[in-house]
């Protein structure tokens, strides 16, 4: 599949999504039911995903301009870090409703909640669909296509919950599927705030052991030192390092240099900045940023 038709397919998926999303939302207001305002937000969670996605996949096809020189990548960062935030709030706001329909059971309009919970269902079958045929050949469609997955569940939870009300009266299935859904959110609203922050503070990524790359790096032949190493993700899987590197003789550097750079790949970095140094060069040995 080429770029472009990602692209198309990316945009489709989003809208579908995030237009259902308000749609369960007024759904979910006007029924009174808490299980399809989960479902709503679950929904958001993946058309927010599925935008980081159409963002990185927009990004690859676009020409990036001179004032730019890491693109707009961040973009994707602070849009999540916004809707982690969000969910994290809807979760508490369901959390809190269920416990007061627990005590007070509220009617729910069992066969509109129904309907609108089985057209949810229907619009991500739809998107999961069109996402699989694209999912073998583009990994960033592949990640949006589990996004979507889960959300499934959430549209099977709320049917549930309206087949219960519908049929048994079972109003207390609302407040009970509705939870069961906000915990399907909680992990994925604190994962996506913990990823966010950690890309904005420029932390060394989980996956990855700054100290054990300076040690595989003072390994490489001609290596003296190394020092103000340091590693940051300009979007989560977007990996740069940056080093000071002593060396014993210059006229190697080509070799060192990529000898260096294939340590480097092999942690999954591929974006490297290493200033070469001769034995003796006035250098901080720390960073100046670091200093108190």
């Amino acid at each position: 599949m080429d770029r472009k038709k990602s692209l198309r397919v990316l945009t489709v998926s989003f809208l579908l999504v995030f237009g259902f999303a308000f749609v369960e939302l007024i759904g979910g207001l006007l029924t009174n039911s808490l299980a399809l305002l989960s479902d709503a937000g679950h929904m958001l969670t993946d058309s927010v995903s599925l935008l980081i996605a159409l963002i990185a996949q927009y990004l690859v096809v676009r020409t990036r301009k001179k004032n730019m020189t890491y693109g707009l990548y961040r973009l994707e960062v602070l849009a999540a870090l916004v809707n982690g935030l969000f969910l994290l709030g809807l979760v508490g706001y369901i959390a809190y409703e269920a416990v007061q329909r627990f005590i007070e059971v509220e009617p729910v309009k069992g066969p509109q909640m129904l309907a609108i919970a089985v057209m949810g269902l229907l619009v991500n079958l739809l998107v999961g669909y069109m996402l699989l045929k694209s999912s073998e050949e583009n990994i960033n469609v592949r990640a949006a296509l589990l996004h979507v997955i889960t959300d499934t569940l959430g549209s099977v939870s709320a049917i549930g919950a309206g087949v219960a009300i519908t049929f048994w009266d079972f109003y207390l299935a609302d407040p009970i599927l509705s939870v069961a859904v906000a915990l399907l959110i909680l992990p994925g609203a604190y994962s996506v705030i913990k990823d966010s922050l950690g890309v904005l503070l420029e932390l060394v990524p989980p996956s990855i052991d700054a100290e054990e790359i300076e040690e595989e790096i003072r390994k490489v032949k001609g290596v003296i030192d190394v020092h103000d190493l340091h590693v940051w993700s300009i979007t989560p899987g977007n990996v740069v390092l940056t080093a000071h590197v002593v060396v014993d003789n210059v006229d190697a550097c080509n070799d060192i240099l990529e000898d260096i750079k294939n340590v480097a790949l092999r942690f999954g970095i591929d974006h490297t900045t290493i200033q070469i140094e001769r034995q003796g060069f006035a250098c901080p040995p720390s960073c100046p940023l670091l200093k108190v």
